[in-house]
Order: structure tokens, then sequence, then C-alpha cells
């Protein structure tokens, strides 16, 4: 993904490529992960000068409503992270409570759900994150455990 294919992308939905929305696209491109609105608010103000707090949120949720960027909570705090939506397909997200790292998965909750359990709703979405912990944090967890039972048992 680069600025030229988001400016189309945003074009194409009646869109802009405003000042703030580049800057704010500059600074997650420049990032190589899932990033809070405060960080890259601290990230853009150190490199760009002062922009307001505001700003970033509301463009964050602009992009993410226009399918360019993924928004998850993380941590389950009502804290959200924001990444470059790279996969087009509706898709949701595992992640680790431990870690924090996040993964794709492609089963939906609304998938199979007929018009009778939706109650004649339509135009459905969702938003769906599944929490866990990740094979290598249970195994870290599990290796610890393991430690701490042998330095244990050479105390008898």
């Amino acid at each position: 993904m680069n600025l030229s294919s988001v400016k189309r992308d945003l074009a194409r939905k009646g869109y802009k490529m405003t000042r703030p929305r580049r800057i704010l696209m500059e600074a997650l491109m420049e990032n190589s992960g899932w990033v809070t609105a405060k960080e890259l608010h601290e990230k853009i103000s150190l490199h760009q000068g002062h922009v307001d707090f505001s700003t970033v949120c509301r463009n964050l949720d602009a992009l993410t409503g226009l399918e360019v960027l993924c928004r998850v909570d993380r941590e389950n705090n009502g804290i959200f992270a924001y990444c470059l939506r790279e996969m087009k397909e509706h898709h949701h997200h595992l992640i680790c409570r431990s870690c924090g790292k996040t993964s794709l998965i492609y089963t939906c909750p609304l998938d199979g759900l007929s018009s009778e359990s939706t109650e004649g709703f339509s135009e459905l979405e969702c938003r769906f994150e599944v929490y866990g912990i990740c094979k290598d944090c249970k195994s870290n967890t599990a290796a610890k455990k393991n430690d701490f039972c042998q330095t244990e048992q050479g105390r008898k």
C-alpha cells in the first residue's frame, strides 16, 4: 500500500487526501505494526509539529470506516490500535492477551445467519475479536513454570 493507492481509494469513495490524512498515512506507513492514536499523535507531533489529537482521532476513525485501516482493541481495554489494512477481504482478529500479537482470522460470526435470526436487519456488519494466549507465550509460560518447579525441588 502506498499514498497513491490510498489517494485513489479515497477519491473513489468521494474523499480527498487532506494534509492531516497524508501526514497520518505517512506515519502509519513508517510504522511496522499496530499503533494507538496517542502513539501516532506523539510521533506526528515530534516530526511534523503540532497536530491536534482530535484531528488524529477523527482521521483514524474516517480511514477505518473507509477500510484503509484496521482497528482492534488489543488489550481489551477500550484503547484501539490501528494498522494499514493490507487485506481487502472481510476478516477478524485473534489477539494474544499476553504479548498483543495479532493474527488474521477469516471465520465470521455472520456467516450462516439466516434472515430469521437477524430479525429482518439488512446491511449487516460486524466487529469480532477473539482473545487468547498465543503459542509462543504459552510455551514461555510453561518453560518458566517448569524452571520454577525445578528450582523449588532443588531447594528441598
